[in-house]
């Protein structure tokens, strides 16, 4: 049968558009995004550069000629010098001034000022007449200018020594003085065009940044070596509102730079060649690894009367006969070895599950194979029963694939020690948090022993190297397989001591024996005891309820007595609860019970479970406590009120006088008033004959001094004291505010009465 080899020509054909259009569409996307956003940040860093710039010159240029102005203000020294005829004094104040100006401002090279009625040109050093000034011609042409107080164009400025040998570059500003006229003389400042691009290299980078000035005519204020020379793509023009120039600023760049925002074109030539470069080496390496299945199909003609016919389709495509013709081979191999371990796990636990219920006698052919795998060949057998402790706090402490790989460690320990001493043991895991341990031995021997000794190994590494506890129960050593099942009970039987014997440890069946019937009687004639002296509220209860835990444990009680004894403990507080004191109900049901209940479901020791009652009922106590207290004094103190309400009058009502008649203490009488009233007894006495004195005062025409007698003042001068505390006003005062209210109140009755 001949197979058509076109697998290669399909998936070369299937990945090269894909692979084709992706990487070019990629390439192109990246390339011009980011040139482009790199383009478009470079821009906007420059103009924002350049507007800094022009902020910051137009300050400063601003600021020198505000400060000439105020120089050449009327009335002021240069007013003077222009004005007057020559002074030495004034001639050295006027130039003090215009030295002051150059030390101000960092930016000026030159100051002087001209004057028109002699001719003469003052600067910062000496005064000369126009003919010998060096900037002369300057001065003359400036005369001649309309407007005055611009700055100029960049020009050359003739400096000392002989005209043409000294010139700078500098930008001029000229006053004329007057301003309308100028008929008094000329002031004129110069800066340096150096001056003006080192002050703006404060403010920029010359290194990366490239800075430029023109004039309103294009002239270049910079020399081109120091400063760019034509605009580019990157670079920004900012035009000045007070000065006219125009400020460029760009990015000082090179060939790379260049490459980087004009070279798409290099760009798009690479990616192409990346390309290319990946299709060729496509094609070399799908060829390469193309050659084994070459290979393996040549080995399936060979062998193709084997395989059952396929279809006409299947045979134009090669993995689908590859996979038509191995498929099968794989999928029922696997399967099959799969149902086989399925089937001999259920077999053997099955079989385990037999042998400890003691079922396993009535089949022992069927489970032959069984056997041989345990190593059940007749002699001696002894049962062992590990328990996780505390397996409710192990489940909630870790996921369930750590309680696997735990529960796997434990029982390869358990073989593993057997191992060791020389011994065959069985572990298998029989329930969520208990491993049987059945030990074999042919001759027999100390097979109590061995077990004791492997099952405190395995006790001991646990605790050593998990961070959870083990409790091994050991039944009796039995001589055929049938009896297997009697030691597997008394092992089970063992660790459910533990309740009473504690946690980590092992628990040997001769160590416990069976509780007598009448025992029962004696435990719950202590819970009865218990529950009545709770309610009647009697502290011997906690002792009632530790003897109870106590005779627990010297009986060794195994989990499933103490759990039926503590639920009747339970059921019976439950009971009496809500037939004496309902009050009490909710909280038992919503706080105590549920965390009794979920204690003797999560604990595994008595002392646990001690703590945990203990706890619970004495927080239960309180609150019976506070219930039962609160009845009796909320009565009692209802007839102290009437009593006291009732005497008030009385000078001999105190505190002694109500415990002598209640039976109180007075100290906790007085507590039971701020508690039940709010008030202690003296306020709740003194505020009682004071709401009867105001009515008194109001209803009566009875002295000051007579109620104050009435009310048990043997002093005047003391009551109207306390009335004036409590009511803000003296007796008297109080009578008169209330007569002139009902004063007024009659008053307006009878207005109304007379419309």
């Amino acid at each position: 049968m001949k197979v058509n080899n076109n697998y290669i020509m399909r998936m070369l054909l299937s990945y090269l558009p894909i692979l084709f259009v992706t990487i070019s569409i990629l390439t192109f996307i990246f390339f011009s995004i980011m040139n482009q956003f790199n383009v478009n940040n470079a821009i906007q860093a420059n103009r924002l550069t350049a507007k800094y710039v022009v902020n910051m010159t137009d300050t400063s240029l601003k600021s020198i000629s505000f400060e000439a102005q105020q120089a050449i203000e009327t009335g002021g020294t240069l007013q003077q010098f222009l004005d007057t005829s020559s002074d030495r004094a004034l001639d050295f104040d006027a130039s003090n001034i215009l030295s002051t100006l150059m030390i101000r401002s960092g930016l000026i090279d030159s100051v002087y000022l001209y004057r028109a009625r002699d001719g003469m040109v003052l600067d910062q050093s000496t005064i000369r007449s126009l003919d010998q000034f060096p900037d002369q011609s300057y001065i003359r042409s400036a005369l001649q200018q309309a407007y005055t107080g611009v700055w100029s164009s960049p020009r050359l400025k003739e400096s000392e020594g002989k005209p043409g040998d000294a010139k700078v570059n500098v930008t001029s500003l000229g006053f004329k003085i007057p301003r309308n006229s100028g008929s008094l003389g000329y002031l004129i400042i110069n800066v340096k065009t150096s001056s003006l691009y080192s002050y703006i290299g404060q403010a920029i980078d010359y290194t990366i940044t490239e800075a430029q000035l023109y004039d309103a005519k294009g002239q270049a204020f910079f020399a081109e070596s120091e400063s760019t020379s034509s605009k580019n793509r990157l670079s920004v023009d900012i035009v000045s509102d007070y000065t006219g120039w125009t400020y460029r600023v760009g990015i000082r760049g090179g060939q790379l730079l260049d490459v980087l925002f004009h070279g798409s074109t290099a760009w798009i030539m690479l990616g192409l060649g990346a390309i290319a470069f990946a299709i060729g080496s496509m094609f070399y390496v799908t060829r390469r690894n193309y050659k084994p299945i070459e290979s393996i199909l040549h080995r399936i003609e060979r062998f193709s009367a084997a395989v059952k016919p396929l279809d006409s389709k299947i045979k134009q495509k090669e993995f689908a006969f590859i996979d038509q013709a191995i498929e099968r081979l794989i999928t029922n191999n696997m399967a099959f070895q799969e149902q086989q371990q399925e089937h001999l796990v259920i077999r053997r636990q099955q079989f385990l599950q037999s042998l400890l219920k003691g079922e396993y006698e009535d089949d022992r052919e069927a489970w032959e194979q069984e056997r041989q795998h345990f190593g059940l060949n007749g002699g001696h057998y002894i049962v062992g029963l590990l328990e996780l402790d505390q397996y409710v706090d192990f489940c909630l402490k870790y996921s369930q694939s750590d309680q696997s790989l735990f529960k796997f460690i434990t029982s390869s320990v358990a073989i593993e020690v057997s191992q060791q001493s020389g011994m065959r043991i069985v572990a298998e895991w029989i329930t969520k948090n208990q491993l049987v341990l059945l030990l074999a031995e042919e001759t027999g021997g100390a097979l109590e022993q061995a077990m004791l000794q492997i099952a405190e190994q395995i006790r001991s590494w646990v605790e050593s190297h998990l961070n959870f506890t083990v409790t091994i129960g050991i039944g009796t050593a039995v001589n055929d397989e049938p009896a297997i099942a009697l030691s597997f009970e008394e092992a089970a039987a063992a660790v459910s001591r533990k309740v009473s014997l504690g946690l980590n440890r092992v628990i040997d069946s001769v160590e416990v024996k069976e509780n007598k019937e009448g025992e029962w009687f004696v435990y719950l004639e202590m819970i009865r005891s218990l529950v009545r002296q709770l309610r009647m509220s009697e502290p011997e209860w906690l002792n009632e309820l530790k003897r109870l835990f106590g005779e627990m444990a010297v009986h060794r009680l195994r989990k499933e007595d103490v759990d039926r004894l503590l639920h009747y403990l339970i059921f019976h507080l439950e009971y009496e609860l809500e037939r004496t004191l309902p009050e009490i109900t909710g909280p038992w049901l919503q706080d105590a019970k549920p965390d009794l209940l979920g204690s003797v479901e999560q604990s595994d020791t008595l002392a646990r479970l001690e703590q945990d009652f203990v706890a619970v009922i004495t927080r239960l106590s309180c609150r019976m406590g506070e219930l039962s207290q609160n009845r009796r004094y909320n009565s009692l103190m209802r007839e102290i009120r009437d009593f006291v309400a009732e005497h008030f009058l009385d000078p001999n009502l105190s505190l002694t006088l109500l415990s002598d008649k209640f039976q109180i203490p007075p100290k906790y009488l007085s507590q039971l008033f701020k508690d039940s009233i709010g008030q202690n007894f003296s306020d709740f006495l003194i505020g009682l004959r004071i709401e009867h004195a105001k009515k008194m005062l109001r209803e009566t025409d009875d002295t000051v001094q007579n109620i104050s007698q009435r009310l048990g003042y043997a002093n005047p001068t003391s009551f109207i004291r306390v009335f004036k505390k409590i009511v803000g006003l003296s007796p008297g005062q109080y009578r008169e505010s209330k007569a002139s209210d009902v004063s007024i109140f009659y008053d307006e009755d009878e207005r109304m009465m007379g419309k």
